[in-house]
């Protein structure tokens, strides 16, 4: 399925029911239209800045005629500031792109992924969910939720992978001692990431019992926090916070979720490539959840093994 450019840039919200390459393709173009228009608004933003100084060097030099440059350039930084929509989230797509890369070689083969991807900025008003103040704040909350992949691994397990954002800005207009008023801002937020497994039953007895099982073997990188663990009898899934200011990492082999299936479980830690200390990084969270999961399927189905094997003996 071809990415429709039209409808996607008035929306900016990419959806998708197809295999892998043609979602991959589809996330190439995004790229390159986000390149296009960070150029466009990077050329807009030296372009002011050249009119403005030849505008304010005119007044000095001509008078008042050089109120003209000044005007025009106030009128690339309002254009500039209107096509700020337009220049997407990188890391969104980025690891969206990274993730796939990594899991497509375990995905069921030629299946398609079921992909919703919201690059549209995090502070559109659809996304307010509350305003008010807080002493001499005033503050807009903002819940988005701008990921949800899903996907079928060659095993059968059922991949349900999504990512929601939380952001609070604040502001406060005072005035100084001399009279001037002044306008402060900050903000600050939350990204949880959710990576949950569904499986068949059958295959797995006993799984709604290995709640302990999955707290012991869920490994996340420093400074993630695990906010919460599920597990029943067809599925399990982990939560975990992270910064708001996350980064996505180059591409690391593989996740290959048969050879776990296949190694006997020793309660060993997966093993992940070590990232450098600094921001979290969204991509390595995600490898590392699906990890410990099937760390906990793995123990289940040998769990089960073993005792077919003892009912036979």
């Amino acid at each position: 399925m071809a990415l429709d450019l039209s409808a996607f840039q008035k929306t900016l919200v990419y959806q998708a029911h197809a295999p892998v390459p043609e979602v991959l393709e589809d996330l190439k173009v995004i790229g390159q239209l986000d390149q296009k228009a960070e150029a466009a608004r990077k050329t807009l933003w030296i372009a002011a800045w050249v009119v403005l100084v030849v505008g304010v060097l005119s007044l000095f030099v001509v008078g008042p005629s050089g109120l003209a440059p000044i005007a025009l350039a106030v009128g690339l930084f309002i254009v500039r500031a209107r096509r700020r929509r337009t220049d997407l989230e990188d890391r969104r797509y980025g690891l969206v792109a990274t993730l796939l890369q990594r899991l497509q070689v375990d995905l069921e083969k030629d299946a398609a992924v079921d992909l919703t991807l919201d690059l549209s900025p995090n502070d559109e008003v659809r996304k307010r969910v509350g305003q008010g103040s807080k002493g001499r704040w005033s503050c807009e909350d903002f819940t988005d939720a701008w990921l949800d992949l899903q996907g079928r691994f060659a095993d059968g397990t059922h991949l349900h992978l999504s990512m929601v954002e939380y952001l609070q800005k604040r502001s406060r207009t005072q005035r100084n001692a001399r009279g001037k008023t002044k306008t402060k801002r900050k903000q600050k937020g939350t990204a949880l990431m959710q990576v949950a497994l569904r499986v068949k039953a059958e295959r797995h007895p006993g799984l709604e019992a290995m709640s302990g099982q999955l707290q012991k073997a869920a490994r996340l990188p420093p400074g993630i926090t695990l906010s919460r663990i599920r597990v029943a009898a067809d599925r399990l899934s982990l939560r975990a916070l992270m910064d708001h200011d996350w980064v996505v990492r180059e591409p690391k082999p593989a996740f290959n979720p048969a050879s776990l299936a296949m190694a006997p479980n020793k309660g060993r830690k997966p093993k992940v490539p070590v990232v450098p200390p600094g921001k979290h990084d969204a991509s390595r969270t995600a490898t590392m959840m699906l990890l410990s999961l099937y760390q906990v399927l793995n123990f289940s189905s040998s769990q089960h093994k073993r005792s077919d094997a003892r009912a036979t003996s």
